[in-house]
């Protein structure tokens, strides 16, 4: 079977370049590819400032743009997502999904629409019947820990600090550190110690000692975490408590991506979560991408949070997570809908914060996105036919055996 490359990429007189690092003597413009960007820059010395604030102070240039803006600046038409009344944009009279370029979609609306994702194809590469099991008939299996819960959350919040900064500290507050407050009583043991020096019983739970404590004097409540906890949380009520350790990861994250200097002019000028939605020209199928930045230009970025951007182990992340597809679909999508993504661009903008805060920019190479589109429109059209005929088989349709051959570290 012969796979329509698109003729989105087949541009001839088009050659391809690497993206260069501009002098930083320079003026602050980007060259992407024959893509032109620029920005003002307005750095000071920041030393000895919070990183809240430094963030606050940092970002503030990178708020999103309206409507009218957008579409004064590009090429390609932005539809606000939902109209004066609340209605969608993006749904026609019947429910029907309509293709364009949307902004303001929320992320669970966005996940919930009927169309084929990055995600789901990425899952069908695995094999047909890991996508069943994600996307046709799920079964929870998910069991998370309190670490991997926080490393998920501070990329999440690191990534809106980055993309969408406006508001953050409207909605978020950082909670208390019993570690950084060490003063403070916290043990059932240190508890009961306040209470007999007081003379007081030292009998119950935590709770009820605490009871105890502000009965006979409201002011140890000054010298208890709990009371002193509860107490910042009221202050910040309508705010979403964030653990402390991750929003200091996130606010390093964050930091550093806007410390590297291509990073940060990658991410200026644009628009951040763009949502895209075309039909498919190969199945008819709907399709939907959701860019975490987009330049007026039309060059897609994407902010990915690891465990580590050593480039000499990145590479084995990058494709185990098939970011390679993610970057083919995304940019085909996109210019189904008319934004001129420049060919064979799509850096990913990648930062770790668990043993050090560094930010590193990745793009693959012109083959590598060749070899990520023959696989994106082969593994479509299987999805689609396994669809059709509700046919989930697994690595192999198991009609044979698959003779195997074991690696010469596992022979005599």
């Amino acid at each position: 079977m012969t796979f329509n490359m698109g003729g989105f990429f087949t541009d001839d007189s088009w050659t391809p370049s690497t993206i260069i690092q501009q002098d930083p003597t320079l003026p602050v413009s980007a060259s992407l590819k024959k893509v032109e960007s620029a920005k003002t820059s307005n750095q000071t010395d920041t030393k000895g400032e919070s990183l809240s604030s430094l963030i606050q102070d940092a970002l503030s240039p990178y708020k999103k743009a309206n409507i009218e803006e957008i579409n004064q600046r590009t090429s390609f038409t932005v539809t606000a997502g939902y109209d004066d009344q609340g209605n969608p944009n993006f749904k026609d009279a019947n429910g029907e999904l309509i293709p364009g370029i949307y902004t303001d979609i929320p992320n669970d609306v966005y996940h919930s629409l009927p169309a084929i994702s990055s995600s789901m194809i990425k899952k069908f590469l695995i094999s047909p019947a890991h996508y069943y099991r994600a996307y046709v008939d799920p079964v929870n299996r998910h069991r998370t820990s309190k670490a991997l819960e926080r490393t998920f959350d501070a990329g999440t919040y690191a990534h809106e600090l980055t993309l969408e900064p406006q508001g953050f500290y409207d909605h978020y507050y950082r909670e208390l550190s019993q570690a950084e407050n060490p003063e403070l009583l916290s043990t059932l043991e240190e508890l009961k110690s306040l209470c007999k020096d007081n003379n007081l019983k030292v009998s119950g739970t935590k709770q009820v000692l605490i009871d105890r404590l502000l009965e006979a004097d409201p002011t140890f409540g000054n010298r208890i975490f709990d009371v002193v906890k509860k107490q910042n949380d009221e202050k910040n009520v309508g705010k979403k408590g964030i653990d402390p350790v991750v929003w200091d990861d996130a606010h390093r994250s964050c930091h550093a991506v806007r410390k590297n200097e291509w990073a940060d002019k990658l991410l200026s000028d644009g628009i951040a979560e763009l949502s895209v939605i075309a039909r498919c020209p190969e199945t008819g199928r709907m399709l939907k991408v959701r860019f975490d930045w987009l330049s007026y230009n039309g060059v897609p970025v994407d902010v990915k949070t690891s465990r580590t951007v050593n480039p000499q182990k990145f590479i084995y992340q990058f494709a185990d997570l098939k970011y390679d597809v993610q970057a083919y679909m995304y940019s085909f999508v996109g210019r189904l809908a008319g934004i001129p993504i420049p060919r064979c661009t799509f850096p990913f903008v990648s930062v770790e914060y668990n043993e050090a805060d560094i930010c590193e920019v990745f793009e693959m190479s012109d083959e590598d996105f060749r070899i990520a589109g023959t696989n994106y429109h082969r593994a479509i059209n299987e999805l689609v036919d396994c669809i059709e005929n509700d046919d989930w088989y697994g690595y192999t349709r198991g009609t044979a055996s698959t003779i195997i051959t074991l690696p010469k570290r596992g022979r005599v």
